[in-house]
């Protein structure tokens, strides 16, 4: 048999010849792939609370707009939100007033969006 035959074989062809041990890639197939699964459930994972956030800054954003207010919101200035007896709301610069109940404090920032914000 010729040497380069003999270098194909997946055994050895001598007694002296070195042991050929074949890696385990059902192990690294595994290993990998429970790796990879936990990269795309962390990524899913990650996107949720993303669209949760957006999804409660568009509620905020409806409830402030839906208000009722006499005024004209400056940029970085807090506003809070407060809910009528008769279930509107109503956006006002007085901060704990206890004629409404309070929901929400609010920012309005330069894209025109409300944002919560925590004055604690």
């Amino acid at each position: 048999m010729s040497d380069l035959k003999k270098a194909l074989l997946p055994y050895g062809t001598t007694s002296s010849a070195p042991a050929i041990v074949l890696p385990d890639t059902a192990l690294f197939l595994s290993e990998r792939g429970s790796l990879t699964r936990n990269y795309f459930e962390n990524a899913v994972d990650l996107l949720n609370r993303e669209y949760e956030a957006i999804r409660r800054l568009a509620e905020l954003n409806e409830l402030a707009y839906s208000a009722s207010y006499n005024f004209v919101p400056r940029v970085g200035q807090h506003y809070h939100l407060y809910r009528k007896p008769d279930g509107s709301y109503l956006l006002s610069m007085i901060e704990n007033w206890q004629a409404y109940e309070f929901v929400v404090s609010l920012e309005y920032t330069a894209d025109s969006v409300w944002k919560e914000i925590n004055l604690a």
